[in-house]
């Protein structure tokens, strides 16, 4: 019997990007943050070919976010939209086809973000949200910035920081005088608490307010927990990571894994949590997310079902229907629920 419930949102994709083919594409990742960082930038400063903009762009666009669709999706953010053609082009298949198959959502990278240029476009189909920002590198690469050495690499050092509290802080502040959402990638502890002293600097007592994200948040403390919540920070999580990292994670950590990938510390705590797919590093599938939030699976957290859910979904953005009601299937099934319909928000 089929069940209704809210719509599921991925809050973190780059799923533009891969629509047209484009992305990250380096044989060595932690050879080109360490080159990115020698250069003083970041990987979302980083400068790209310009998006030529034609019917092959907005149907590769198209269908992408049909993909998105027909995996359950009703509201997508692309976080780190690196070329303005990319909107430009949404718009257009938006006045085209009246209403789009998902609603989408865009943290603009913070290469391309400029505060004179960008706008609100009071659509609910497409909307500039806020900027994305760098402060670290990647687990797997042995590049995100650690309090600690790698257990595993002499040679990684603590990571790689690009940047700083001062820094971040520095670039961040005419972005959110303007009212802009801030997001900040950060995976090590390190970087993590260089991003909650910038968005200390720079909100003060209006960070809950505003409610700046870090995305990933994979390496915690309990102070770092303690700082996230008492400040009011969002937290961008992936399911699927602490699923598919946690082997790899553990050769890095020792054994600092205890508190990596814990964001049951985080919602024990009171922090807001979301969550995004990571696509294309992860499936872009949300229930295959879901099946991992409440399965786990190589030790990671289990969640109940009722949280995962309010994790993954948001009524505002719309409705899924499902095959089965996912109350009563075992929670290592969950990804084989097929998609019966989703109906994303007009408003």
């Amino acid at each position: 019997m089929s069940w209704r419930g809210p719509g599921f949102v991925d809050h973190h994709a780059r799923l533009l990007q891969k629509s047209v083919g484009r992305g990250l594409h380096v044989d060595d990742v932690a050879a080109w943050h360490h080159l990115v960082l020698d250069r003083w930038s970041t990987p979302l400063d980083e400068p790209v070919e310009p998006l030529p903009l034609h019917d092959g762009t907005r149907g590769a666009i198209e269908r992408g976010l049909h993909q998105a669709r027909e995996v359950g999706i009703v509201e997508l953010t692309e976080a780190g939209m690196d070329d303005w053609n990319y909107l430009e082009a949404l718009l257009q298949l938006r006045a085209r086809l009246g209403e789009l198959p998902v609603r989408v959502r865009i943290l603009v990278a913070s290469g391309i973000a400029d505060v004179k240029r960008m706008a609100r476009t009071g659509d609910p189909w497409v909307e500039v949200e806020g900027v994305v920002f760098a402060a670290d590198g990647w687990l797997g690469a042995r590049t995100c910035a650690m309090e600690r050495p790698f257990e595993d690499d002499d040679d990684a050092g603590r990571g790689v920081l690009f940047l700083d509290a001062d820094a971040l802080a520095r670039r961040i502040d005419p972005f959110a005088e303007a009212g802009w959402t801030i997001a900040t990638h950060a995976i090590g502890d390190r970087a993590i608490g260089a991003v909650l002293d910038a968005y200390e600097k720079v909100y003060g007592r209006d960070c809950a307010a505003a409610a700046p994200r870090i995305e990933h948040a994979q390496v915690l403390t309990s102070e770092l927990v303690k700082r996230m919540a008492d400040l009011g920070v969002v937290a961008c999580v992936q399911p699927s990571a602490a699923v598919s990292d946690v082997a790899d994670a553990r050769r890095a950590l020792g054994n600092r894994v205890d508190e990596a990938y814990r964001w049951d510390l985080l919602l024990d705590a009171g922090v807001r949590v979301i969550t995004g797919s990571d696509h294309p590093t992860e499936a872009l599938a949300p229930l295959v997310g879901l099946e991992r939030l409440a399965a786990g699976g190589n030790g990671a957290p289990t969640y109940p079902l009722e949280v995962a859910l309010a994790l993954m979904t948001d009524a505002r953005a719309g409705e899924v229907v499902l095959s089965e009601d996912p109350h009563n299937v075992a929670e290592d099934d969950l990804a084989q629920i097929e998609i019966e319909e989703t109906r994303p928000s007009a408003s």
